[in-house]
């Protein structure tokens, strides 16, 4: 095992109007030619691929109370480079709800009564 080897998960969290990103530390408990376990003191173990160090991961399952996340793990040298893609990850992922609520919007306004009682009807049977 190669104690010298330091892995670090950023996350980025946006929340309503805060952005909060955080990075910590995590203690390798073994390394094997595929992946790396890792410890943090407040996590299970975990094993992290090798081939997914540096990968942004998409925390956000549905949105929900205006939450949205990512997170990678990576060496320290590249905290500050994860830190930027994962701001930019968590900005597309912005852009695409608001380009699917306004999809919606335009489906409500040109929505008239004769398509909406149609399909209450169908419901109904």
């Amino acid at each position: 095992m190669n104690n010298s080897i330091r892995l670090f998960k950023v996350s980025g969290i946006v929340h309503k109007d805060q952005l909060v990103v955080c990075v910590k530390e995590w203690k390798l408990l073994k390394e094997t030619g595929r992946y790396y376990e890792i410890k943090s003191e407040d996590a299970s173990v975990k094993r992290v691929y090798k081939e997914k160090l540096g990968v942004i991961h998409d925390d956000t399952k549905a949105y929900a109370n205006g939450l949205i996340s990512s997170h990678t793990f990576c060496a320290h040298e590249d905290i500050e480079t994860m830190k930027s893609l994962i701001i930019t990850e968590l900005d597309s992922k912005i852009s695409s709800y608001l380009q699917d609520l306004l999809l919606n919007r335009k489906a409500l306004e040109s929505a008239d009564e004769n398509s909406i009682s149609l399909h209450i009807t169908e419901l109904k049977r």
